[in-house]
């Protein structure tokens, strides 16, 4: 199918530069999965958290620090972040793509019940997502008012 073709000039940890043609479909079927795993199974938070490390995991694996003091902590972190994530997922390959179609987990955090905002169901209703923008844009609307009373 074609997935998990990568073209890429990277530069070396000498710091020559070099061109490398990947093939790993099995690599980037599982790696889709599991993103998708783990969307419903960590919070914002822990997510951001995890990519924003995830350069630095990378660099340190490339350039041969897998047992540096840096990757014990970084894969301990990493450790914790997955307890949650188990599951199943669906997925559907054609012509390169590898399209995510379902999943679940008896850890989501996913509830459609309590997400929706119908008016007959769920945990909260449209009042309380308007309270919640308002609140939340608070400090925006204070600094667009000192800024327009510094213009005057």
């Amino acid at each position: 199918h074609g997935i998990g073709r990568i073209d890429m000039v990277e530069s070396r940890f000498v710091g020559m530069k070099n061109r490398g043609v990947y093939e790993t479909p099995g690599g980037t079927i599982l790696h889709i999965a599991h993103r998708a795993m783990e969307s419903i199974t960590l919070n914002r938070g822990v997510i951001n958290l995890k990519d924003s490390l995830m350069p630095r995991f990378a660099q340190l694996t490339y350039d041969g620090f897998w047992f540096s003091p840096e990757m014990e902590i970084l894969l301990e972190m990493v450790k914790k972040t997955q307890e949650p994530v188990n599951g199943t997922v669906r997925l559907e390959l054609y012509k390169g793509n590898c399209m995510v179609t379902g999943r679940k987990s008896p850890n989501s955090l996913y509830d459609e019940d309590m997400a929706t905002m119908e008016a007959d169901q769920g945990t909260y209703d449209p009042q309380d997502a308007i309270g919640f923008i308002k609140l939340h844009a608070l400090p925006l609307r204070i600094q667009a008012g000192l800024k327009a009373n510094s213009k005057t």
